[in-house]
């Protein structure tokens, strides 16, 4: 059989795959038997059409980049979350749904054109017993150069294919001359879902959830065993910039805080009888002290649940802002018996005890061009039926307490806090590395250095040098407008008539660079601070050098020392002490 007639081969049998899953799920039911002989006939004409245009087509055809054009083209009508994984994307679906996976025990980033260590390897790891660190640029693995080497290829040597396996990798490390040459024994990696515990003052503890993946209810349960052992009487749970993660996990975190057989979630699909309640199971471990939940415009998903759960049951305050407005349940389907490749579909819709919906309601319909049922009969993807514009009124919804919250998608904080807006001076360099970069050197030549150092004068205008010796540049916001202008009139002709205008605005907009250099020391010393800590003592110690300029957190710790004003924002009446 030829590779094209293989590859058509392939197309039918994903296609029977997704329906015959789908048919034994309920999606089809047998009041729809049209729609299932409708989708049997559309797999026959994309079979011959794909079969016709990779054989006769005017120029060569590769079948496998032509297949997957063809099932991105039909997910590209659904909703974003809803895509065609291979294998790289099946490893990241196993670290979830495992909790671990086989590797060697390192993030990794692409740096300055080289797959970098991103942070202090997993403890324990065998990148961590090996002593490789924070800022280590991985320049070989097994012989073959990592240089512009996609960080999928590289990550995927890396991990390999099995524990107890061998990978030779070369390390170039700042303030060492000549590469670093490291033998690995592949092991299995649990992941930690929790990037910080610890106090930020004294009985007022702090845990940073990362994730939501398997294990990360039983690392929570830990950590605040751990705390409560070491005088814990408040606790914040920081989800900010939590994209979420497994549904179980999501109830296994929320089991932590509410009473056992409280309602946590629910989801409804596309029929009317698929409702599914989510209830805690056990008895809270941190159930009846003051709690706090931290979140902000990228907490998703399962940060959602938890933190829409908390809120609907009156367990504690949620500070920060509105979160992100991900409600939508994917199930993986294997399209294959390896369960090489899988298709991740939004099967359905998450909501709050109080019945208000997670999902923003532009999910179905934001420039993917939606081919669902409820698009309007003349084709206008654009214009959403009634039904569906009702879903973007924010709706009243009721607490336990009978706080109004409201719906329309996301989680409206009690107490709104943001932190201060980052500049474009600032966000540039960190987009080119100039905090890491700096930092690497400066922690190589400093390293009897003490966790409670400070950024002098010395540190900073260092810095400052070394970004000036990169010729560092950057353009504020609004200045490539000016330039679109320039463009625009020399293409038009009447460049001469505004170039003195345009010339005096380029010159104002030197001041700017210049003035948000001047208001940027406070940030650029805090990330200073935060690298070069990470470079020498601790993730630990990093994270709890940014706390004195975190806002949001130091709103938190004042309401949480405040029991009037905790107790008010949950309209809970405080006894009277006499």
């Amino acid at each position: 059989m030829s590779k094209t007639k293989k590859i058509t081969l392939v197309v039918l049998l994903v296609f029977s795959a997704t329906i015959i899953t789908g048919w034994f799920s309920g999606l089809y039911s047998n009041s729809t038997n049209d729609i299932y002989a409708q989708v049997r006939k559309s797999i026959l004409t994309f079979g011959e059409v794909y079969k016709t245009v990779t054989a006769r087509y005017v120029e060569d055809i590769e079948p496998e980049k032509f297949l997957q054009a063809g099932i991105q083209g039909m997910l590209d009508k659904l909703d974003p979350y809803t895509v065609y994984l291979e294998s790289e994307g099946k490893d990241e679906i196993e670290i979830m749904t495992r909790g671990k996976y086989y590797g060697v025990g390192m993030r990794i980033v692409v740096r300055n054109g080289w797959a970098t260590v991103a942070e202090q390897p997993f403890a324990n790891s065998p990148a961590f017993r090996a002593g490789i660190r924070e800022g280590d640029q991985i320049v070989e693995i097994d012989g073959h150069s990592t240089k512009d080497e996609s960080l999928t290829k590289t990550a995927g040597r890396l991990r390999g294919t099995e524990k107890g396996s061998e990978v030779k990798i070369k390390i170039k490390r700042v303030g060492e001359e000549k590469s670093l040459a490291f033998t690995l024994i592949r092991d299995e990696i649990v992941v930690s879902d929790i990037q910080y515990t610890g106090f930020v003052e004294p009985g007022v503890g702090l845990i940073k959830l990362e994730r939501f993946n398997r294990g990360a209810g039983h690392q929570l349960f830990e950590a605040i065993q751990d705390l409560e052992e070491q005088g814990l009487d408040k606790l914040i749970l920081d989800l900010r910039s939590n994209p979420g993660g497994l549904l179980d996990v999501a109830v296994e975190v929320a089991d932590l805080f509410v009473p056992k057989g409280s309602l946590v979630v629910y989801t409804e699909g596309r029929h009317k009888d698929s409702r599914q309640e989510f209830r805690a199971r056990t008895n809270p471990i941190f159930g009846e002290k003051p709690l706090v939940i931290l979140v902000d415009g990228f907490s998703a998903s399962a940060s959602e649940i938890v933190s829409g759960a908390i809120q609907d049951l009156d367990r504690g305050v949620i500070i920060g802002s509105r979160s992100f407005g991900k409600g939508l349940v994917q199930t993986v389907v294997p399209l294959d018996r390896k369960g090489d490749t899988q298709l991740k579909l939004t099967t359905a819709k998450y909501y709050m005890p109080s019945g208000r919906l997670i999902q923003k309601p532009d999910a179905f319909n934001r420039g993917r061009g939606s081919v669902l049922m409820n698009s309007t009969e003349n084709g206008d993807e654009d214009d959403p039926k009634e039904e569906e514009k009702e879903e973007t009124v924010e709706e009243k919804f009721y607490t336990k307490n009978g706080r109004v919250v409201l719906g329309g998608g996301g989680i409206t904080p009690d107490v709104k806090v943001k932190n201060p807006r980052t500049s474009r001076f600032v966000i540039e360099l960190m987009r080119k590395s100039m905090f890491f970069n700096y930092s690497l050197n400066y922690a190589a030549d400093h390293k009897n250095l003490t966790p409670d150092f400070e950024i002098t004068d010395p540190i900073l205008d260092g810095f400052f040098k070394f970004v000036e010796g990169k010729e560092f540049d950057y353009n504020p916001d609004g200045y490539e407008e000016i330039e679109n202008i320039e463009k625009l009139a020399k293409e038009d002709g009447y460049l001469e008539n505004i170039q003195a205008s345009v010339d005096a605005l380029k010159k104002d907009f030197k001041v700017v660079k210049q003035k948000e250099k001047e208001n940027s020391i406070d940030d650029v010393k805090m990330l200073l601070k935060r690298e070069i800590s990470a470079k020498l003592f601790s993730a630990d110690v990093a994270y709890q050098s940014m706390f004195a300029s975190d806002s949001v957190l130091t709103k938190a710790v004042q309401i949480l020392k405040d029991e009037n004003e905790y107790s008010k924002l949950l309209n809970v009446q405080v006894a009277v002490k006499k």
